[in-house]
C-alpha cells in the first residue's frame, strides 16, 4: 500500500513539483512516526513499570517532553532533505520513493530503539 502512495508519475518534474510531491507526503510520514513513537513509549513504559516493577517518579523538569519535541523537529528537518537532495538528482521516478522509504525506515529504527532496549532489559530481568 505504501508503494501506491509513493508513485512518481513522470521523471520530467520541475523543482516545485518535486517539493509538492514531498510535502503532500509529510503528513503521512509524521503520522507513521507518531504511531510508532506512541507504541514504543507504551511498550517501554510497560516493560519498566509492570515487568521490572519500578516506579516512574514525577519529574519536576521538562526534559522528556523537550526531547520528544526536539526529535519530532529533527525528523522533519531530515525529511526536508529528501526534496532538497532530489532537486540535485538527475530526473528519476525511483529516487523520491526510495528516499522516502529509507528515511522512514531509518526514523522508525530510532523511534523503536527505546522499546527494543527496554524489552531486552525486561527479558534479562525476568531471566535472573
Amino acid at each position: 500500500m505504501l508503494n501506491e502512495l509513493l508513485i512518481v508519475e513522470t521523471a520530467n518534474r520541475n523543482i516545485f513539483q518535486k517539493i509538492i510531491w514531498w510535502e503532500k507526503r509529510r503528513l503521512l510520514y509524521n503520522f507513521i512516526v507518531l504511531i510508532a513513537g506512541c507504541i514504543s513509549l507504551w511498550i517501554s513504559e510497560f516493560c519498566y513499570v509492570h515487568i521490572r516493577k519500578e516506579t516512574l517518579e514525577p519529574s519536576g523538569d521538562f526534559v522528556e517532553p523537550i526531547v520528544i519535541l526536539f526529535f519530532a523537529f529533527l525528523c522533519n528537518v531530515c525529511y526536508t532533505f529528501g526534496w532538497i537532495t532530489e532537486i540535485f538528482v538527475k530526473r528519476s521516478i525511483t529516487y523520491a520513493p526510495k528516499m522516502f522509504k529509507f528515511g522512514l525506515y531509518f526514523t522508525l529504527f530510532w523511534v523503536s530503539l527505546p522499546m527494543i532496549l527496554h524489552s531486552v532489559w525486561a527479558i534479562i530481568y525476568l531471566i535472573k
